[in-house]
């Protein structure tokens, strides 16, 4: 009896993830196509409530796993030995769960909790303007068209810019910190209540890694700030100052390669085929059937994603320029693509391979995410500097220095600032001031004095991802992400027999394994430090790289 019901119902919870999945998919494409639809705003909202009742089965569910001998269930069920890794992560989760019915409240008032603090907190930044002036005339921008001219080649008109946002953000600081502190102050009641003894266990736990491999990767980090000092160094001589600003980060320097779409197109395709033909036939399938919305257009939502829609097919949603930045993004998504086209091949299911945005069991680990995404973007910024001038070279290599300097040493600076925030919500909330203080402190215990510490602003303690509802620690994973690409990426050059077949098992298995367990197929030890520095090696010689360039020695 058990057998069938356990077979009826994974059956069926499977079939309701998967429709959740499609249908969050085609409205997140439908709303960002057009902001102004007010017909699919109204349907994404009445989505939001459907998702908060499902959101009720994922701990009933739990409850049952964990209640049950999987193991032997196992052994009479090729449902449940199919799915043995992951009920067994499920029935770790059960030992972490309140009372049923405390869980059914929590589900029930998350709308008008720690979800509401975060949209309210993307309703102040989206309805903010800041007044600067350009080309002679003064001008009212969004404080995302403002953030755009970080990249612009005068300074001044960066330093405007910067100081601009440091103060839009101040004027609406004080509804912010109370929404931060609303967010975390909940966050800290759940953990406790569900028995984790500090919510970066939980967060640990949901993106499959443990305390071990974390303390590895920030010891390798760690070790590394000189190097990230060395980069910043070497770019404030390209600009001509004695040193960077913080409104000087993305300064432009070198020569920018057009990349028109046809051309990104053609070389995408063509660098991805070299490095696997299924990877190169993903990107093709993708250009033919028509999945990317590329063309920037009024009322198009800002920024980029890849969702999928069901079974094997993604939408990839972006504004394209024809730039250097634009093609790294465009293959970025397209490796989210691969990875989804991974997990149908080998057959796995929703509770296998988590959806995102679904309320489900078990979330899609982060750490494990951005692996085939990160991998491509390397992919094609290592194929680009090969066809490129040394003008043009070091244009891509400061970008993607830069990039990876963000994912890493700026995620390190914003995990400080979460690690404070989570101790002293525990006692008090926190002032707007007191962030501000914490994130600039965080930001030159990294950067040293290579960034003019009079320039930092402190403002980032005001990123939507330290204010999202589900999410403990947002941070670590963009790091561990960006730096086990890397170091996969360095174990296929080292030993390329075989590679494609194991990576493909890996992003398959990455909503049901644990991380070492994945490495451990490649060889790799995540808990020494040993293997995190090998990545930051691959970032040792791309700045040793810069540096002759700079020097004219490219």
């Amino acid at each position: 009896a058990l057998v069938a019901a356990f077979d009826e119902v994974v059956g069926r919870y499977n079939a309701l993830l998967e429709a959740a999945f499609r249908i969050d998919g085609y409205l997140s494409c439908l709303v960002a196509e057009d902001v102004r639809d007010e017909a699919a705003s109204a349907a994404a909202s009445e989505w939001r409530q459907i998702k908060a009742g499902m959101a009720r089965l994922a701990p009933r569910f739990t409850a049952w796993i964990g209640q049950i001998d999987i193991d032997a269930l196992a052994a009479r069920s090729k449902m449940a030995n199919a799915h043995l890794p992951t009920l067994r992560r499920i029935r770790t989760a059960a030992r972490h769960l309140m009372p049923a019915g405390e869980e059914a409240l929590a589900a029930a008032l998350a709308p008008s909790g720690a979800s509401a603090w975060m949209r309210l907190r993307d309703d102040l930044a989206g309805r903010a303007t800041v007044r600067i002036a350009l080309d002679g005339e003064e001008q009212e921008l969004p404080l995302s068209d403002a953030g755009n001219l970080r990249y612009h080649a005068d300074r001044s008109v960066r330093q405007r810019a910067h100081e601009a946002l440091a103060a839009a953000w101040r004027e609406i600081g004080v509804p912010l910190a109370a929404a931060l502190n609303g967010v975390k102050g909940e966050q800290l009641a759940l953990s406790r209540r569900r028995g984790w003894g500090d919510p970066l266990d939980q967060a640990l736990f949901d993106n499959a890694i443990d305390r071990q491999i974390l303390d590895a990767m920030f010891t390798a980090i760690r070790e590394a700030f000189p190097d990230y000092q060395r980069r910043l160094r070497i770019k404030a001589r390209l600009l001509g100052l004695p040193a960077l600003a913080e409104y000087d980060l993305d300064a432009p320097v070198g020569e920018a390669m057009p990349w028109p779409y046809a051309t990104s197109r053609r070389f995408i395709v063509e660098t991805f085929s070299a490095a696997s033909p299924k990877l190169g036939a993903l990107a093709e399938r993708a250009f033919v059937e028509g999945w990317i919305d590329a063309e920037p257009r009024e009322g198009k939502d800002a920024g980029g994603f890849s969702t999928g829609v069901g079974g094997d097919e993604s939408r990839i949603f972006l504004n394209y320029l024809p730039v250097y930045d634009q093609m790294g993004v465009l293959a970025h998504e397209l490796g989210h693509s691969y990875q989804n086209v991974a997990v149908h091949e080998r057959g796995r299911t929703p509770l296998q391979a988590p959806p995102d945005d679904v309320p489900s069991p078990l979330g899609f680990p982060m750490t494990l995410a951005e692996t085939a995404s990160t991998i491509c973007e390397a992919l094609v910024q290592r194929a680009a500097r090969e066809r490129a001038t040394p003008a043009q070279e070091i244009a891509i290599l400061d970008g993607w220095l830069q990039s990876f300097s963000s994912l890493v040493f700026g995620i390190y600076a914003r995990f400080i600032l979460e690690r404070e925030v989570f101790a002293r919500r525990a006692e008090r909330e926190l002032s707007p001031s007191e962030l501000e203080a914490i994130m600039r402190g965080a930001w030159q215990e990294v950067a040293g004095d290579a960034i003019d510490p009079a320039t930092i602003s402190g403002s980032d303690w005001t990123k939507p991802h330290f204010f999202l509802d589900t999410l403990w620690y947002y941070n670590f994973p963009y790091a561990f992400g960006v730096l086990f690409a890397v170091g996969l990426l360095a174990a296929r050059d080292a030993n390329p027999d075989g590679f494609n077949e194991r990576f493909d098992g890996l992003l398959a298995d990455s909503g049901m394994t644990d991380a070492a367990d994945l490495a451990a197929r490649f060889g790799l030890d995540l808990r020494a430090p040993a293997f995190w520095r090998t990545s930051l090696d691959a970032y040792r010689a791309d700045v040793a790289r810069y540096e002759a360039l700079a020097e004219g020695e490219g």
